[in-house]
């Protein structure tokens, strides 16, 4: 079920974002994240991104990383750089992965605008303000973890809660 919603958001991602997706047709991608249970191929073809959990056919690229590398790659951080750290593991053709990396960053959505059509205004920017915070953290899974506890266990110390009057 999680690669379904996974290639539905990428798909919806890259429409909204009116990314190319060119360069990586016919691309088959194996993406794994150390620190979570996601381990599937992104299969491009069509101008779209498959997600299937099939691992067993043979990829143009391997890449690992931890969820928190990932999302600094959404952040704009330097692949290179990542990789001298070796805090991704890239076996096979580096280019696709270049590619890809440069297809996440040039995504670019107002999450607020697309959140509010479904939630409102008034809650789309609270989600806003704590999805800037978080990507402000050194650990964003780490500040999501700590936060949503927080708004489970005492919610008037929530960020979503905070400041506000009786």
């Amino acid at each position: 079920m999680q690669h379904f919603v996974l290639e539905q958001a990428l798909n919806y991602l890259i429409d909204q974002g009116d990314a190319d997706l060119s360069a990586l047709n016919g691309k088959t991608l194996y993406f794994a994240l150390e620190d979570l249970p996601l381990d599937v191929n992104f299969v491009c073809t069509n101008d779209r991104i498959f997600v299937t959990t099939d691992t067993s056919a043979g990829a143009d690229v391997d890449i690992k990383l931890k969820s928190s590398v990932f999302l600094a790659l959404f952040q704009g951080e330097d692949l290179t750089e990542l990789l001298r750290q070796d805090k991704i593991i890239i076996h096979g053709d580096v280019k696709t992965a270049q590619l890809l990396v440069d297809l996440l960053q040039q995504i670019d959505i107002d999450f607020e605008e697309v959140l509010s059509k479904y939630t409102g205004d008034i809650i789309a920017h609270q989600v806003g303000k704590l999805a800037k915070n978080f990507k402000a953290s050194d650990n964003p899974l780490e500040a999501i973890k700590n936060e949503l506890t927080t708004l489970f266990v005492a919610p008037s110390e929530s960020g979503l809660f905070k400041n506000k009057g009786s």
